[in-house]
């Protein structure tokens, strides 16, 4: 391992719970890895302490002011400074990595996501839900002729991952997505009205940022997560089962033809998922600080979903019904609704209503191209902005 050259990263979403996590895994293979190139949103403080701990070589944020913020941190720095999602596409293009880890929430990196394809980037690690939903189709066609591996993040995918590698693609019966039902799962339905912010951005498991955490509350998260997983791993719907297990020890299983059925278990930690993609094909030695203690595990429990308390993840499986369109119009409007229920701008019960709306009124698209997918990303978030916010205008980055 000494005599071999440290694998270059760009990790677009630093200051986020995963590029954190990432940053860390990162630390404990410093013999490994080095931090090429670095990209966030607008959290200069914690940006600025990554960027003087990492050194890298370019840096790219979300927009021109908060660009010029940061130039004025780094007065006295000649480093590079991109801004926006062509900014982050340059990131990828000019630090020429060899490893790209989308972690942004959002579909804000999509088009880093693919120019890492188009320049055969060694691996693209996703934990970006947003981008395999909104542009599934695209990215795996684009993999096609490329040499880069896409590996995902997410604790559940890259369970399935890990159970899959190097099995026959004929032997896999059934996918069973693993969900921990969040902390409303024994809430009873007439007191979801009165949800706050603060209780849905309690997780019962899992330390996430805040936009995955409001998903995981509605099970947006795991709609959006079946909808990856057909991607991913290029089965029907009718192959894929979503389980709630609250303990979330077991982060997915597979069965195979003959009946059997892998899972793979592990703490709730995303650096596990994290090394996996960043080592692959090798495992790297994780300091966790902690290990699963199966003598002190007294029970895995497993129940069904409830669809009547949790119609969004109704509403992410009835998206695939209206073809590429759907998982589009479902993500976009849902990351609208997150940040006005964040923003105390409507109640919780009515994220499931404002989406399913938007999904009426854009039923009849038909994206043909990564370009008409972005507009109507775009068309959909200013839609969804009209409804919420009453306005005659509305203003959407993308």
């Amino acid at each position: 391992m000494a005599d071999r050259p440290k694998r270059k990263i760009c990790l677009l979403g630093s200051t986020g719970s995963i590029g954190k996590n990432v940053l860390d895994v990162v630390r404990q293979h410093k013999d490994q890895f080095e931090i090429k190139a670095l990209a966030c949103g607008s959290s200069l403080e914690d940006f600025t302490q990554q960027i003087e701990e990492f050194n890298p070589s370019f840096v790219s944020v979300s927009t021109e002011e908060v660009a010029s913020n940061l130039s004025k941190r780094l007065a006295n720095s000649k480093l590079p400074i991109f801004f926006g999602p062509d900014g982050h596409r340059r990131l990828v293009e000019e630090s020429s990595p060899d490893i790209v880890v989308a972690a942004m929430s959002g579909t804000f990196g999509l088009q880093a996501c693919l120019q890492s394809i188009k320049q055969g980037v060694g691996i693209l690690g996703v934990a970006n839900k947003e981008v395999l939903v909104m542009a599934g189709d695209f990215i795996n066609e684009a993999l096609k002729s490329s040499a880069t591996k896409l590996i995902p993040i997410d604790s559940e995918h890259s369970a399935i991952f890990q159970v899959i590698e190097g099995q026959e693609k004929s032997f896999l019966k059934r996918i069973i997505l693993t969900a921990s039902g969040g902390p409303f799962r024994n809430l009873e339905k007439s007191k979801f009205s009165s949800i706050t912010v603060e209780q849905a951005l309690k997780h019962p498991n899992w330390s996430m940022g805040a936009k995955i955490t409001i998903d995981s509350a509605t099970l947006m998260n795991k709609g959006l997560e079946f909808i990856e997983a057909m991607q991913l791993f290029c089965v029907s719907k009718n192959e894929i089962e979503v389980v709630v297990h609250p303990q979330s020890i077991i982060h997915s299983m597979v069965e195979f033809c003959d009946g059997s059925i892998l899972a793979q278990l592990g703490l709730s930690d995303m650096r596990i998922p994290i090394s996996y993609a960043l080592g692959y094909p090798k495992r790297l030695p994780l300091d966790l600080g902690n290990a699963l203690n199966f003598s002190e595990m007294k029970k895995l429990d497993f129940e069904s979903p409830d669809f009547d308390r949790f119609p969004c993840l109704r509403l992410a499986m009835n998206s695939l019904d209206q073809g590429r369109a759907g998982p589009i119009i479902l993500n976009a409007a849902n990351e609208v609704c997150v940040e006005a229920f964040l923003k105390q701008k409507i109640d919780f019960v009515e994220i499931p209503e404002r989406i399913e709306s938007a999904m009426m009124n854009f039923s009849h698209s038909h994206p043909q191209c990564v370009e008409d997918a972005v507009e109507l990303d775009f068309q959909v978030k200013n839609w969804t902005l009209l409804q919420l916010e009453g306005k005659s205008e509305a203003k959407v980055q993308i």
